[in-house]
């Protein structure tokens, strides 16, 4: 387990003892406590440590003693509250080595050695430094050598240097062990105060240590840590173990996989060691790979793609770990749409520019556009660009063309791709093809246009569905099994109703059907406080509709949030408009909506505008017109056509089951 995730200093302690008490050996032991002091700053643990090296020092010698002492000095010794613990127990060490020789001259190096660890703790801001000056002069005696004198300077330095900090150090006594909110923001002011103070890397370390310490799975106080030391150490052995530690504190943090591998690479450290952290991501990937989206698993990715293509020499290398990268994705998240297409583009880009390979670069798309994201806006646009950046503009002709007969995951997607191309066409081609694009594009250009500017007006239906089949023969709504249930039940609509202030309401449509009320809050949030958002659903489905009703605590936020009209959120361009009250609304037939994605009645209403007729004027589904395209209906759906429409067509003939055998049978 402890080389998945640290081992608290507790668990650490009962691994020890339990390892004592079964009798394995003081090596094994001592390797243990290694491992131990590294995953957690314990002052604890450090002096379990000492103990265990004093009381087997014949068996692992003076030297390697002195030095488990240093590094217990180095990783905790200007502890402000308890590093006067370790400097005591250093001491003590020396004094008890010394007790044990006999040669005046190993003595008296012996007495230097106990001088010198005095020298240097008075050199330290420490809390009860003052106990250590009285055990100073205890063991002097009267030998006529003075370090205090020696040391009065450095040692008034650090009383001054304690004093700045003491304020600071109670707070975080105040609440010993308590992993709160407060004692949190507590060591954020500390550390800070501490940068304003000297900006002492040791000492800022030490503080990130004793936080990480209380809050081990905080990615929060990781992340300040890891671009602590990425800004002011940059010592590759530093940024391997405070990376590798964050990761493993928080391994389902994306933020914190991608940071280490970037900053790997800043600290210059060497192909191996930054292979080697990447292998640590691939042991962790099935552990992590559930508890992140897909988008933060491709954050990931692109980190360790950056760092390749900054190292990778050679091209095969290079064009192997895009593969892999891309393989990881489908394994992983096979449902997952990068709308961004960050990995591909990237991919197809380092193809045709550093591998100087356009086709290659150029098969990259084609899997894109033949595949998954074949209805994707955004994947046929990026092959146009790459087209035109690194292609020819026949190859970027021939692509609109393939996109615009494509049918679009959404109706504003064909919209804006047909203005692309007429634009393309007009800085790159002729006027021939100019008006060629344009015959192609112009009649469903004009529907769109036309819904749009009645819905500016205010006077579109929105609590209708375009080009919902789901509509009777005769036009009207239609009665899903939910709202059959509601009217058993004796609810009606008035009941449910809730009003709402339309002056501080807007309409945003056009939006993903993936956006959650936290997406959009977060948003509008900066136009003014938002006081509810209602995203419009299905009551059919259950599903939203693409669009949303934001009300806001005060009027003004709404002008402001009308601004946003245009933006993107969650890869799509949202339209937003102030809401208008029902009443001054003006209704027109459900059918003069733009065709909901996917539905088969745009044809029709091309059709019906290349007539001439006015997108508004389309009758509903099933109900009796002048151009109704249909031969056989059952004459208690037809409706009978109304004399008081001078300019009506009279229907087609009813006709019978004879006349419709006779009709397939070919006889007629």
């Amino acid at each position: 387990m402890s080389e998945w995730f640290p081992l608290s200093p507790p668990l650490w302690k009962n691994w020890i003892e339990d390892s004592i008490a079964s009798g394995k050996d003081n090596q094994y032991v001592r390797d243990l406590y290694d491992r131990a002091v590294e995953d957690y700053l314990s002052i604890s643990l450090w002096e379990d440590y000492l103990d265990f090296m004093q009381a087997h020092r014949q068996e692992f010698g003076i030297i390697e003693v002195r030095a488990c002492y240093e590094r217990a000095i180095n990783h905790a010794g200007i502890h402000l509250a308890d590093g006067i613990k370790i400097w005591k127990r250093c001491i003590r060490i020396e004094e008890a080595y010394l007790a044990t020789l006999m040669d005046d001259e190993q003595i008296e190096e012996a007495k230097g050695g106990v001088r010198r660890l005095y020298k240097r703790a008075f050199s330290v801001p420490l809390f009860e430094i003052e106990d250590l000056e009285t055990s100073y002069l205890a063991w002097e005696g009267n030998s006529g050598k003075s370090v205090l004198q020696e040391s009065r300077t450095a040692l008034d330095k650090a009383k001054k240097l304690r004093s700045s900090r003491e304020e600071f150090e109670q707070k975080l006594l105040s609440e010993p062990g308590e992993a709160s909110e407060a004692l949190l923001l507590n060591y954020f002011s500390y550390i800070q105060a501490e940068e304003r103070m000297g900006n002492d890397p040791s000492r800022i370390q030490l503080l990130y240590e004793r936080a990480a310490t209380t809050f081990p799975i905080t990615a929060e106080l990781w992340n300040h840590y890891m671009r602590y030391t990425q800004r002011h150490l940059n010592i590759p052995s530093v940024a391997v173990k405070v990376s590798n530690r964050a990761v493993r504190n928080c391994p389902w943090v994306s933020m914190l996989w991608s940071n280490a591998v970037r900053i790997l690479d800043a600290a210059s450290c060497t192909p191996e060691v930054r292979d080697e952290f990447w292998s640590t991501f691939l042991k962790f990937r099935s552990h992590v790979a559930p508890l992140l989206g897909g988008a933060d698993f491709l954050e990931i990715l692109l980190a360790r793609c950056d760092s390749c293509r900054q190292h990778c020499s050679e091209p095969h290398d290079l064009r192997s770990m895009f593969k892999g990268m891309s393989t990881l994705m489908d394994q992983y998240y096979p449902n997952f749409v990068d709308r961004a297409l960050l990995l591909h583009s990237y991919w197809a880009d380092c193809e045709a520019s550093y591998l100087q390979d356009v086709d290659a670069g150029r098969a990259v798309w084609e899997s894109l556009v033949n595949g998954k994201c074949s209805s994707v806006y955004e994947a046929w646009a990026g092959f146009i660009d790459f087209e035109t950046r690194f292609g020819s503009i026949d190859r970027c002709r021939a692509l609109y063309n393939r996109s615009y007969r494509r049918r679009m995951d959404d109706a504003m997607h064909r919209y804006t791709l047909s203005h692309s191309w007429l634009r393309f066409e007009r800085e790159k081609g002729n006027a021939e093809l100019y008006f060629k694009a344009l015959k192609k594009v112009e009649d469903y250009s004009t529907m769109i246009e036309s819904y749009l500017a009645k819905q500016s007006q205010g006077v579109v239906d929105d609590s209708a569905e375009v080009g919902n089949k789901r509509r009777t023969a005769q036009g009207g709504k239609a009665t899903t099994e939910k709202r059959f249930k509601g009217e058993k039940a004796g609810e009606t609509m008035a009941e449910k109703s809730v009003t709402h202030d339309d002056s501080r309401t807007v309409f945003v449509t056009n939006l993903a059907f993936s956006a959650t009320e936290s997406d959009i809050r977060d948003k509008f949030s900066a136009c003014g406080e938002v006081a509810g958002v209602r995203i419009i659903r299905s009551s059919y489905t259950g599903k939203p509709k693409g669009y949303a009703y934001i009300d806001f605590a005060k009027e003004e936020s709404v002008l402001e949030a009308t601004s946003l009209a245009g933006t993107q959120l969650l890869g799509r361009t949202i339209n937003v408009q102030k809401s208008v009250p029902p009443d001054q609304r003006k209704k027109v037939p459900h059918s003069s909506k733009v065709p909901r994605r996917g539905d088969g009645g745009t044809k029709a209403t091309l059709d019906a505008q290349s007539d001439g007729s006015a997108l508004g004027s389309r009758p509903k589904r099933g109900a009796s017109s002048g151009h109704t395209s249909l031969g056989f209906v059952p004459r208690a759906v037809r409706s009978t056509p109304s004399s008081s429409s001078p300019q009506e067509v009279p229907a087609p003939p009813l006709r019978t089951n004879e006349d419709f055998r006779a009709m397939l049978l070919d006889e007629k």
